[in-house]
């Protein structure tokens, strides 16, 4: 039997926000693979940045997983902000919780990791963020207007994290890594927010139902 091993951020762990309070999403444990004779282990954690993800993996790989798939998923709490800092000082120097050079070192060495114990190392994207709903969001209870002042328009949240996404399409082709492209096909439906839960950045049940359809496809390969 193949093991897929999951590991990542909230969404890899399979988080809603219903507008009061998070919670899992049914059928996160991808019994479905099952069918494809596929064992899951998922050790995703909410709030996980890339650097987070890679502590967790290293003492999870066993000497040999040469018939396992090790799905990584990161990338939105990397591209994030102190944004009551933010709030507090709108003009002064920010910086995300993990620049773009440390993202890329940090992903590379979850991939080399991987590889190097004969896995195969599977990327997702990240997910399209609704960046009103959003900045509603890590508003409350700060300066909204500070907020949207550092960060000039509101669709620069979109355009940051789409930034971090597109590094992730990158390091699968440096790689050689299979994408699992979760993005594309939220995009692709239309209005993609009807998918998205009112904080602006975790998937509805219906969104995850469209996820697990992506993992189920990718899993026939």
């Amino acid at each position: 039997m193949k093991t897929w091993m999951i590991f990542g951020d909230s969404v890899m762990k399979g988080v809603i926000y219903d507008g009061r309070a998070y919670h899992l999403c049914r059928d996160h444990k991808l019994d479905f693979l099952a069918q494809e004779q596929v064992q899951v282990r998922n050790y995703a954690k909410m709030g996980a940045s890339i650097e987070l993800t890679l502590s967790l993996m290293r003492p999870r790989m066993d000497s040999d997983l040469s018939d396992a798939t090790v799905m990584i998923g990161c990338g939105g709490n990397d591209c994030d902000y102190d944004w009551q800092a933010i709030s507090d000082d709108p003009d002064g120097a920010h910086q995300p919780k993990t620049s773009p050079d440390d993202f890329i070192t940090a992903y590379r060495s979850a991939i080399r990791l991987v590889q190097d114990h004969g896995a195969r190392a599977a990327l997702v994207t990240l997910l399209p963020l609704d960046a009103e709903r959003y900045l509603d969001h890590i508003s409350r209870g700060r300066s909204r207007e500070n907020i949207l002042r550092w960060l000039g328009d509101v669709d620069h949240l979109y355009r940051w994290q789409e930034y971090y996404s597109a590094l992730v399409c990158h390091l699968a082709r440096a790689f050689g890594c299979p994408l699992i492209d979760i993005r594309s096909e939220f995009l692709r439906r239309g209005d993609f927010r009807a998918l998205i839960s009112p904080d602006g950045i975790h998937p509805t049940q219906a969104g995850y139902d469209l996820i697990h359809r992506v993992i189920a496809g990718a899993a026939r390969y």
